[in-house]
């Protein structure tokens, strides 16, 4: 599906004046209602997700960094200088446009002028390849690749709402860059230049897809506004308004599903292959540089998460483990984990609690807890946060208070809808998805602890929680640190890998033989069989992806090793996948699972786990 076009257009991607727009718009107000609420609401998306922010300022500085004394001087400082200006100038017209809010008559000429703002900001990325390539110097090349790959990747998430705006923002950046190695005659680079091809035909059948999701909830979205108008008129329409609503959520899910599955493919061999650059001894400039990519990556693998979080309730998976716990010493490990982050911004954060032993589910009431705390730092931009407790007979009462801007009460009882996000919200430079104040409601109401807010206007909020306590004041040993896994390596033993992404596969291969597996991949469940007569010994360890070609599964792999083998073979599966229904699913395999981006460490500890000592 291509991107629906300004109202009265051809449905093409450029090429009429912005005045003959303005002339179709008023043309079409009245005969197409529904494709101008569709294309006035995807430009309003773009302006909210598409913030440049302080995160790609820093990702130039750091590449000015990174390139300084590699690179001639003169060009470093231009290309700096002119995405520096760019990125400040896309974000001031992204200010202007949330301050302003305009009608939707003049949302042609603003699309019109973020799509030429994306296009320049491509053109530099692109201009990168010329202006900051080391002739001699393959690992700078492949970091300078790396680092325009990665802004694509995240221009092709955040610019899904419009498919034109993905495709004059990346094709400039990556089609430069690409230019720039076929104009190196060394073999190398034309084997370069040939996977940044593959991997701007692979963004752009990505973005296409997130493209035509997020049409498609639009549609539903503006078809059920109108099926509720009609409710007003009948109360015979309500069985059709609940289907349509249905669709909807059905609509949703598919959409989230799909996006966290099509990103986490790329984050995970990006995870992986960051690993392997820091297992190299480089110097301290390039060793910060490593850093700073985990954390950027850390950042993208918390929005997946909570993309998961929503799934698992969806898929009414979420155990309740209810348990005492000794809530003061609780809460003051979860404020410890934020006082940094409330010193940055330079605010205080106390914590006020009695002794108290509760009733409930501590991880679940932990993620409750740090969302809210999250939320009221992020939000905050003077004074401080109040995490209390307050005891009322049977029932404490967890407050957490800050002097952030308020809710206005219109929108008080719309916080806690899945996407929903105030006007400060959605410009704040962080970004977020708008849905963390959602999946506290529903976790909340999965433990049955009722949840309150009271907030004012330029003042601050307080959110409350209530919960039980504990009929004996005692509390069990509470949580324990798992022990550090001692260092050492897997040598002797072999990995039976299927994965059918190539990147995550090569990724994945890497890593393990670092730590001394000898790694037999396949793509297929068909291989499976001609690869344990090739190997001649059955594996120690199956490591899968649970969704395979022809409608395959990593649950098959398993099965046809062990019965190969005559035995259990440890398994773990690795998967991207995040609907409900596929959670369903999996969990019912009894089989060792991890969500794609993995970290490391964590795949490493869980091998140890399940192999035999």
């Amino acid at each position: 599906m291509s991107d629906v076009p300004a109202p009265g257009g051809s449905g093409k991607s450029g090429g009429s004046a912005p005045v003959d727009h303005l002339r179709d718009w008023h043309r079409a107000a009245s005969a197409r209602p529904k494709q101008r609420d569709i294309f006035g609401a995807q430009v309003r998306m773009i302006y909210q997700t598409a913030n440049p922010g302080v995160m790609h300022i820093l990702l130039i500085l750091v590449v000015g960094a990174a390139f300084w004394g590699v690179a001639e001087t003169t060009n470093l400082a231009i290309w700096v200088g002119a995405s520096l200006a760019a990125s400040v100038a896309r974000m001031l017209l992204v200010r202007r446009f949330n301050r302003i809010d305009p009608p939707d008559s003049e949302l042609v000429i603003w699309d019109r002028v973020y799509l030429v703002a994306v296009f320049i900001t491509g053109i530099l990325w692109g201009a990168s390849g010329f202006l900051l390539y080391p002739e001699d110097d393959i690992t700078y090349q492949v970091v300078l690749a790396f680092c325009v790959g990665g802004i694509s990747a995240s221009a092709t998430a955040s610019l899904s709402p419009r498919l034109v705006a993905i495709r004059v923002a990346v094709a400039p950046a990556l089609g430069l860059l690409t230019l720039r190695f076929l104009m190196d005659s060394a073999e190398s680079h034309l084997a370069m230049a040939i996977l940044l091809i593959l991997y701007f035909l692979v963004l752009m059948n990505i973005g296409r897809s997130m493209h035509q999701q997020v049409v498609e909830a639009l549609s539903l979205r503006f078809e059920n506004k109108d099926l509720v108008d009609s409710l007003e008129q009948t109360v015979g329409e309500l069985d059709e308004a609940r289907r349509e609503a249905e669709q909807s959520n059905q609509a949703k899910t598919r959409f989230l599903a799909s996006a966290s599955h099509d990103l986490r493919q790329p984050v995970h061999a990006l995870r992986l292959f960051a690993a392997a650059l820091g297992r190299e001894h480089r110097s301290d400039a390039e060793v910060d540089l490593v850093g700073k990519i985990d954390r950027s990556l850390d950042v993208i693998s918390e929005l997946l998460d909570s993309l998961l979080d929503v799934s698992k309730l969806d898929a009414g998976i979420v155990e309740v483990r209810r348990a005492p716990i000794d809530l003061k010493s609780y809460l003051s490990q979860i404020a410890n984990e934020f006082e940094g982050e409330a010193e940055e911004k330079g605010l205080s954060l106390r914590l006020s609690a009695p002794e108290v032993t509760i009733i409930s589910d501590r991880f679940l009431l932990g993620q409750i807890v740090r969302n809210l705390l999250a939320n009221a730092i992020r939000y905050t931009a003077e004074g401080g946060v109040l995490l209390a407790v307050r005891r009322r007979g049977d029932i404490v009462r967890l407050e957490v208070w800050d002097t952030g801007p308020g809710i206005s009460e219109e929108h008080v009882s719309e916080i806690f809808q899945e996407f929903f996000q105030l006007k400060s919200a959605a410009s704040d430079r962080q970004g977020g998805l708008g849905l963390g104040l959602s999946i506290v409601k529903r976790t909340s109401d999965l433990l049955e602890h009722d949840i309150a807010v009271c907030s004012r206007v330029g003042q601050g909020s307080r959110f409350s929680l209530e919960v039980p306590v504990a009929a004996a004041q005692t509390a069990g040993a509470g949580e324990v640190a798992p022990a550090p896994v001692p260092d050492g390596d897997f040598a002797g033993l072999h990995v039976l890998l299927a994965e059918d992404d190539p990147h995550s596969a090569e990724a994945m291969q890497g890593l393990l033989g670092s730590w001394g597996f000898s790694c037999t991949h396949v793509t297929r469940w068909e291989d499976v069989t001609p690869a344990l007569g090739a190997m001649g010994q059955m594996p120690d360890l199956i490591v899968t992806d649970y969704r395979l070609p022809d409608d395959r599964t990593g649950r098959d792999v398993i099965a046809t090793v062990r019965g190969a083998a005559g035995r259990d073979v440890p398994a773990v599966i690795i998967t991207g996948d995040t609907g409900p229904e596929r959670l369903r699913e999996l969990s019912g395999t009894g089989q060792q699972l991890l969500h794609k981006p993995v970290q490391p460490a964590r795949l490493r500890a869980v091998l140890r786990h399940v192999l035999p000592r």
